[in-house]
């Protein structure tokens, strides 16, 4: 179990995050994978009113969502309405496990923070609308494998991170078009 931090250690980006959240939501805590025993001691109504939501939003048990990658806080109000927020500064990317996360969880309301280099906040998003997040410069390119398949079709893989941002799974089928000599476009829509 991992204690709530009675002044969490917060990144300026964080804080800056924290503070938005505090002027629009009843309570913020600061996640990480053990937090939930002690969500459930400190807050248990809300708790409770939270994990009824998520169960009808699709998830068995909230606890499942207290995991690696889970994002930086969740806030609430006594009500149970809820968000999981994720925080990104500037030049900031999302990690492989965020994007499991945000995969396996796509239906529970998280959002995603963007600041600027003066630690404001500057955007959010849906984390439904991922696939519109703009990938970290290392993440722009990249190597697909082909090889063959059957009918004379070619089977190509694609690393998981880009897989998880545009939702395909193992098995899927995409529409695609040229985009030049070297390039696709796919469309997952």
């Amino acid at each position: 179990m991992i204690p709530f931090e009675e002044k969490p250690g917060l990144t300026p980006t964080e804080k800056a995050a924290r503070e938005v959240l505090e002027s629009n939501w009843d309570n913020v805590i600061r996640t990480s994978p053990g937090v939930m025993e002690d969500f459930q001691e400190k807050f248990p109504k809300a708790c409770d009113l939270v994990s009824e939501k998520v169960r009808r939003e699709g998830v068995e048990d909230l606890g499942n969502v207290f995991r690696p990658g889970i994002p930086d806080f969740l806030a609430f109000d006594d009500n149970g309405d809820y968000c999981f927020v994720e925080v990104k500064g500037e030049g900031d990317g999302l990690r492989h496990s965020q994007l499991k996360w945000l995969k396996d969880f796509r239906e529970i309301r998280t959002e995603i923070l963007f600041t600027d280099s003066n630690e404001k906040v500057t955007d959010k998003m849906d984390a439904e609308n991922i696939e519109a997040y703009s990938f970290r410069s290392s993440d722009r390119a990249g190597e697909a494998s082909v090889q063959d398949g059957k009918d004379g079709f070619k089977k190509v893989q694609i690393p998981e991170t880009l897989s998880a941002i545009v939702k395909l799974e193992e098995g899927d089928s995409v529409q695609w078009r040229l985009k030049n000599r070297t390039e696709l476009i796919l469309d997952t829509k």
